[in-house]
């Protein structure tokens, strides 16, 4: 544009300023005719002994066409000296203004890459503060760690790009996502570290199905773990120590019931102990190109070297739906077990999830599933899924809210962003 613009003045430059339509070689050529009659009527005058009065009036005439063709011609002169400073002082304008903008370009460009730099100095020291050894609740982790790598500038709920205020929440921390594309679709400091408490058991039935290769296998459960359970007040789903199960029932009751002991089983039949499952547990991660999860254990209990965000722990759930089995486990209900001779008329377990909601029904849709969660240092946690207008979609809340109007406020949000979800998608 600035190149046809500059185009177009010189032609205007070329054809404006001559006068009247004369060129210069024109004027000259004309001066000269004027000055060859001249010379013609002096000649003749002096041949005629002295002029006459018609002679005076006609050489008065040619003074004034003179000075008049002079004038325009220095009207012309001074119009395309005029044109000429005007299209400079255009040129130098354009040009101030392309290096303006270039400066500016070049500050942002520095600016960013700032920012960056300081954005991944405060990751590796997160993380290093993160390593093993390290300790304390999840705001004592993150107090020097940026609100949301991935989505920057949405720590108080998001802006005006994410497609649902997170910010209506009460819980401090979450991720929302599409569970068919994996785009985050909102965050509220999402990528900051928390405490998973049983959302961990999502990834521990997922990678017991890619590791036991016959899930309706009937096993005794071992018994040697289940002091240690008792001790630490671990959430059980009702298998007793030595009771025949079988491994498909252990799958529903980690998930449903978020039963610690089926939890233990499970990677005790997949990797034959469960430090050897948690290798795997975190290899799956690498798998999935994780870099802010790590785990220690397969149940969730507390251990601040077990870490993860909303948004990684969205990447898991992501992945874990597409697995069928997994699919089918994570979306029901209630599961019944079959008569055993500890459980003569068998037993039933729900999920922690449906069991506290009456309706499922959200905007366009409804929750089809969801991995509640729970400690002291964690807070409460939910790693969801709901269909709305017939697609998936995954919400991740963590941490304690500081004045909720519900205790169970993480069931409450996934109402919320759902519901929000559906509005913004109608």
């Amino acid at each position: 544009m600035y190149g046809d613009y500059m185009d177009n003045h010189e032609n205007i430059a070329t054809r404006v300023p001559m006068g009247n339509g004369f060129s210069e070689e024109r004027t000259r050529e004309s001066g000269s005719r004027y000055a060859d009659k001249q010379t013609r009527d002096t000649a003749g005058r002096r041949v005629s002994g002295g002029g006459s009065k018609k002679g005076g009036g006609r050489n008065r005439l040619f003074v004034f066409l003179t000075i008049l063709l002079l004038a325009l011609v220095l009207c012309a002169v001074a119009a395309i000296a005029l044109l000429q400073r005007k299209r400079e002082g255009t040129e130098q304008e354009n040009d101030a203004g392309i290096a303006q903008i270039a400066a500016e370009d070049g500050r942002t460009g520095d600016d960013s890459g700032t920012d960056l730099g300081e954005q991944a100095q405060g990751v590796d020291a997160d993380d290093q503060a993160d390593a093993p050894g390290a300790s304390g609740t999840p705001d004592q982790v993150d107090a020097s760690e940026s609100s949301d790598v991935s989505a920057e500038g949405q720590q108080d709920g998001g802006d005006s790009t994410q497609l649902v205020d997170l910010g209506i929440l009460d819980s401090p921390y979450a991720a929302l996502m599409d569970a068919q594309t994996g785009e985050l679709l909102a965050v509220k400091r999402g990528d900051e570290k928390i405490f998973p408490a049983s959302m961990t058991k999502i990834l521990t039935v997922l990678t017991a199905i890619e590791h036991i290769p016959d899930l309706d296998v009937t096993i005794h459960m071992e018994e040697d773990f289940y002091e240690d359970l008792y001790d630490e007040d671990a959430s059980r789903a009702g298998f007793e120590p030595g009771e025949e199960a079988v491994i498909r029932d252990l799958l529903y009751g980690a998930l449903l019931p978020s039963g610690a002991e089926c939890c233990i089983e499970l990677a005790r039949q997949a990797a034959g102990a469960e430090s050897a499952f948690v290798e795997l547990m975190n290899q799956k991660v690498a798998d999935l190109g994780l870099v802010q999860t790590h785990f220690t254990n397969c149940t969730g209990l507390h251990n601040a070297e077990q870490f993860s965000t909303c948004t990684e722990i969205a990447r898991i759930l992501q992945n874990a739906m597409q697995n069928e089995t997994f699919r089918n486990v994570f979306t029901t209900h209630h599961y019944s077990v079959a008569p055993t001779e500890i459980h003569p008329d068998g037993f039933t377990f729900w999920s922690t999830l449906f069991k506290a909601t009456a309706d499922e029904v959200v905007t366009g849709g409804e929750i089809i599933g969801g991995k509640t969660g729970y400690t002291d240092e964690a807070g409460h946690c939910l790693a969801s899924a709901a269909e709305i207008y017939g697609k998936d979609y995954i919400l991740v809340t963590a941490g304690w809210a500081e004045d909720p109007e519900n205790e169970l406020y993480h069931i409450d949000d996934a109402f919320r962003a759902y519901n929000a979800l559906g509005d913004a998608l109608s």
